[in-house]
């Protein structure tokens, strides 16, 4: 589909293949591969300013038929406010910190697995086997941080993966207790990694897409100081 020169990045079309986001539709997308030496950091920051998201080894954006439903999304940390919701949020989860802990973790695994079977049980993730989930989470080729959200007895509430950009933190993947319903443990964790940004004095968190038409999706609308990827570049309005 086209090169760049710099970095020698070959852009390539997939094949279409069942939306991972609105049943019935199709989905295509753009994709190259991330390299595997030192310029592999600064493709994914480039590529995720320009409303990529990474996937395992690649990075990708949507170029779907007849569908712009897929937005980037990301937030300005540096105007983020804490609205009385999110402070309720962190009060209510006072008594949790978000820990970095890059090592392999038994009971992070159990704990995905969980999550997928009960919040996700339609998805693909579920079958993930320990192998996978040690490749997605742990083997990663640029820089990333690993958080884990835990009490004071090291009982582990959820975890987050992000990929570590020259202006912020790229929300890769994250999960939680699926039991613990009135705590609100996934806006949580996007709230502690907002905490650590400030402390950074890093701009933005992305949070990958937001579509308007799923329901899952939702929370990250919800944040004020919203940044959407529209038409090349990032506005607060779509």
């Amino acid at each position: 589909m086209g090169t760049l020169k710099k970095n020698e990045l070959i852009l390539k079309s997939s094949t279409e293949f069942p939306c991972s986001y609105i049943k019935g539709r199709l989905e295509k997308r753009i994709f190259v591969n991330i390299p595997k030496n030192k310029s592999g950091n600064e493709v994914i920051s480039k590529l995720t300013q320009k409303g990529f998201r990474r996937n395992y080894d690649h990075m990708y954006i949507p170029s779907c038929k007849n569908c712009i439903s897929c937005i980037s999304l990301r937030l300005n940390i540096s105007k983020f406010i804490y609205s009385k919701s999110n402070k309720r949020n962190l009060k209510t989860n006072s008594d949790l910190s978000l820990v970095e802990n890059k090592f392999y973790s038994e009971k992070r695994f159990k704990l995905f697995k969980q999550y997928c079977r009960v919040r996700h049980s339609n998805g693909q993730m579920k079958y993930m086997t320990q192998s996978d989930f040690i490749n997605f989470f742990h083997k990663s080729k640029n820089k990333v941080k690993i958080f884990d959200l835990i009490n004071l007895n090291k009982e582990l509430y959820g975890s987050i993966l992000l990929d570590v950009l020259d202006d912020g933190y790229s929300a890769v993947y994250s999960f939680f207790d699926p039991y613990s319903n009135k705590r609100g443990l996934g806006k949580n964790l996007i709230l502690k990694t907002i905490q650590k940004l400030k402390e950074k004095k890093k701009r933005h968190l992305y949070l990958g897409y937001w579509v308007r038409e799923s329901k899952n999706m939702n929370y990250k609308s919800s944040f004020n100081n919203v940044e959407y990827f529209v038409n090349g570049e990032w506005t607060e309005k779509l």
